[in-house]
């Protein structure tokens, strides 16, 4: 039994999920982010890379022809390296926050926004050697090497196939004008990175199956640990018990003091219970008990039967039977029919007469 309790079979709950979320403990695949990030960039290079390469050309055409004008000196070399870097900056800063801001909604598209310090908390398990020994001989990580194996393979097929088919075309650059190399050297880039996309695509699609599916499995629980959880967030069953019966006998104080008033008579015993009757002639079979209590809840109840004008009547026989054999809303047992009846005919009688609201019974 112990067995079955410690074995992580359960799907992980949602408090859980959330926990781990806040800690930044998230299903990601890296791959997935690489594809976006890739793609984006033949996107970019298809867009822009022309332009770019022209903006590089005009670059170096510039530095070559002021090379001769730089005066070997500290300050000069350092002010003329400061203007190469800023207008460099110019030219390759849209590509790199294009890409920068693609990384950032890949990785939003994944796990939605996320931020957490818990990772950079110190972790003593992250030093402890027989942790260490666990992640390297782990499931996740023979997964990691056979992917990484599956990518090198693909890849290199993938660029192999590429340049044995790029060859003919390199070998006509011999009798073509130079001016026109970048142009074809750019179209060819683009081509190959089209390619290496697609088997990208394999790759990121079962990276991110697996990542979900181990995430799962990490987080899997116990049905101890549910049991466990379940009792940290809403308490103790018996507390939980006992919080339930304060706030019905809360709500039986409430309604109790709310029907007194709709009474026809309400018994006594004469201190220490209370029980209110309702009888209704040709609606009801015989009389309700529509309130009762004991202790300061009697003492309240009689408080209120007074105000509202209602006949208090102590009766400890009557007042005991009824508080422990009728439950709210019960009809008087046929036993007590003699008793209750006489006392509502008097009762009866004494409204109409206008007699004192307490009489001893």
């Amino acid at each position: 039994m112990a067995e079955q309790e410690q074995s992580r079979n359960e799907q992980a709950t949602p408090f859980k999920l959330r926990e781990a979320r806040k800690r930044g403990s998230v299903a990601k695949s890296l791959e997935l982010n690489s594809l976006f990030i890739l793609a984006g960039f033949l996107v970019c290079m298809q867009l822009w890379g022309w332009q770019i390469i022209q903006q590089q050309l005009s670059l170096d055409r510039e530095i070559f022809g002021q090379a001769h004008e730089v005066a070997f000196q500290a300050s000069s070399i350092f002010s003329w390296l400061m203007a190469i870097l800023v207008k460099l900056t110019y030219i390759v800063a849209p590509l790199f926050l294009t890409l920068l801001v693609i990384g950032l909604v890949a990785n939003i598209a994944q796990v939605g926004f996320v931020f957490s310090t818990f990772p950079l908390k110190p972790d003593a398990d992250r030093i402890n050697p027989i942790s260490g020994f666990k992640r390297i001989f782990s499931v996740k990580l023979l997964f990691e090497a056979i992917k990484n194996l599956i990518k090198i393979a693909l890849f290199g097929t993938v660029l192999y196939f590429a340049l044995k088919k790029m060859m003919p075309s390199l070998l006509e650059l011999l009798y073509v004008n130079p001016v026109s190399y970048v142009r074809r050297g750019l179209d060819s880039m683009n081509a190959v990175i089209f390619k290496l996309l697609l088997m990208l695509l394999l790759v990121a699609l079962a990276d991110f199956v697996y990542t979900r599916w181990d995430y799962g499995n990490r987080l899997k629980m116990s049905r101890r640990e549910i049991k466990e959880e379940v009792k940290r967030r809403e308490g103790d069953p018996r507390i939980r018990s006992r919080i339930r019966e304060l706030q019905g006998e809360t709500l039986k104080r409430s309604k109790a003091l709310k029907r007194v008033p709709d009474a026809d008579v309400l018994i006594t015993n004469p201190t220490h219970l209370a029980v209110a009757l309702l009888y209704k002639r040709g609606e009801m079979q015989a009389p309700k008990v529509i309130a009762k209590g004991a202790g300061e809840l009697a003492e309240k109840m009689k408080f209120v039967a007074r105000q509202h004008k209602v006949p208090v009547v102590e009766n400890k026989m009557l007042a005991r039977a009824l508080f422990r054999e009728v439950d709210f809303d019960g009809c008087v047992p046929s036993a007590l029919f003699p008793v209750v009846a006489k006392l509502l005919i008097w009762v009866y009688a004494m409204r109409e007469t206008g007699a004192s609201q307490r009489v001893a019974a």
